[in-house]
């Protein structure tokens, strides 16, 4: 029996060529329908084209449409979301504003002042979304990918009944490096995952089924493998492969990642980016950036360049001028979750969910990123442990951070806000959250419904 999954933000360049590909090649989906939705008539148009014919070429027998958000959502087993409300335009604004209060980001969609204003402007729409998906698929699950992740997993499950998960690849990512680095498979690289997307951590790491060699698990030893191996691409295969090959980089930088072991004795997951918002003095301190090759803005100028490289692909492909890729599965965990879902087979993922427990150091119902596994009957997070206790204060504060937003983006009250920018450990300055956040609200005023 076939299945109907929906994307929405289905006319994204950057995300639906792979995840629709991965689709098509699950065994057990084959037969059934992709519904795209998006607010971009033009990208919407241009990836309906582009995925009929993906479901052509590799012949699994998909049908793909696109349609309004009332048409795609009716029967609808799984919603994909993957959503920047506000566009390029609105996260210029999260970078830039914070810096005139002293506030320096290198990702800026997850915490402090940027995922707190981009929490802002997606709760609303998400919102939208779960009272369509009650009025059409209230069975449905939402599978997202949109960031911040947990802030928007968390108000799904914490203010609607619709099933939700999300989904991030940066385990992954940190799994293919940490493989290239001991020269192992992948799969010989093993660990718990504990904390909160884009701020968890690796306990019972181990190697081929051993703890990792101490000598190699530092920032020396780090430094002298990056110098051996400056040429050589660690592809993760997933859509980070994409953007490094786009700008022409290796992969980033880990010092910062082995350093944090060297201190804690447990590897952070992601790349330095993300890693470094956690702690904000390596944002702020010139001879740290430069030791560890950190970045301010360091997503931003990726984000026109990638989005033009992608769809100049597309394009390409579509008239011939490029051959399509080997059709084969990325390691995006979207289409297993999907396939898990409809047929029952076993899937184990890397899922942010509420806490039931898997953590067992952070309050019950926050959106916590562990592994799960998944059936038909749903997403089962795994007991994982507790955050280290030397980490479980500047987890909490994040946590607090978190939390305080979705109030903020749910209720309108803008004081909520500026109680999230005094939680979040990024704002220095705490004598300024209360003009910090008025500026933000003002500044997105257009996307903020709820403060009206």
């Amino acid at each position: 029996m076939s299945t109907k999954a929906v994307m929405i933000g289905g006319g994204s360049v950057n995300w639906t060529p792979k995840l629709a590909q991965d689709l098509f090649m699950r065994p057990g989906l084959q037969g059934s329908e992709l519904a795209l939705v998006d607010i971009d008539a033009e990208a919407l148009a241009l990836m309906e084209r582009y995925c009929k014919e993906l479901a052509q070429r590799t012949g699994t027998g998909w049908t793909v449409t696109a349609a309004s958000l009332e048409e795609a959502l009716d029967g609808a087993a799984t919603v994909c979301v993957s959503i920047a409300t506000g566009g390029l335009e609105a996260m210029q604004i999260d970078y830039t504003l914070p810096e005139s209060f002293g506030v320096y980001q290198t990702v800026s969609d997850t915490t402090g002042p940027g995922g707190i204003s981009r929490t802002l402007r997606n709760v609303p729409v998400f919102l939208g979304f779960a009272q369509a998906m009650e009025k059409y698929c209230p069975d449905a699950w939402m599978v997202h990918v949109t960031n911040p992740l947990n802030q928007l997993t968390r108000v799904m499950t914490r203010y609607t009944p619709i099933k939700t998960v999300g989904l991030c690849h940066n385990y992954v990512s940190t799994q293919a490096f940490l493989a290239a680095y001991f020269g192992v498979d992948k799969e010989d690289v093993q660990a718990n995952s504990v904390g909160v997307n884009h701020g968890t951590w690796l306990t019972g790491l181990s190697i081929k089924g051993a703890p990792p060699d101490p000598a190699r698990m530092t920032v020396a030893a780090c430094l002298e493998y990056e110098k051996a191996n400056a040429d050589r691409f660690i592809a993760s295969n997933t859509t980070d492969d994409d953007i490094e090959a786009m700008i022409g980089s290796k992969s980033v930088s880990r010092r910062l990642s082995f350093a944090l072991y060297e201190t804690f004795g447990v590897f952070p997951v992601g790349g330095v980016s993300h890693v470094a918002e956690n702690y904000p003095f390596f944002l702020n301190d010139q001879e740290a950036m430069e030791r560890f090759a950190i970045h301010r803005k360091g997503v931003l100028p990726q984000r026109t360049a990638f989005r033009e490289h992608n769809l100049k692909k597309v394009m390409a492909r579509l008239e011939g001028r490029e051959p399509w890729p080997e059709f084969d599965l990325s390691a995006e965990e979207y289409s297993a979750v999907v396939e898990s879902l409809h047929t029952g087979k076993v899937s184990k993922v890397m899922a942010t969910c509420p806490n039931e427990g898997q953590v067992t150091n952070l309050p019950a119902g926050v959106a916590v990123e562990t592994w799960a596994m998944v059936d038909r009957l749903g997403v089962h997070p795994v007991q994982s442990g507790p955050i280290p206790m030397p980490l479980l204060g500047l987890m909490t504060s994040v946590v607090a951070e978190m939390e305080t937003a979705v109030e903020a983006a749910v209720t309108g009250d803008i004081k909520k806000v500026e109680q999230a920018l005094f939680a979040s450990p990024m704002l220095y300055r705490k004598d300024q959250a209360t003009e910090l956040a008025r500026q933000l609200v003002e500044a997105h005023r257009a996307h903020l419904p709820q403060f009206a």
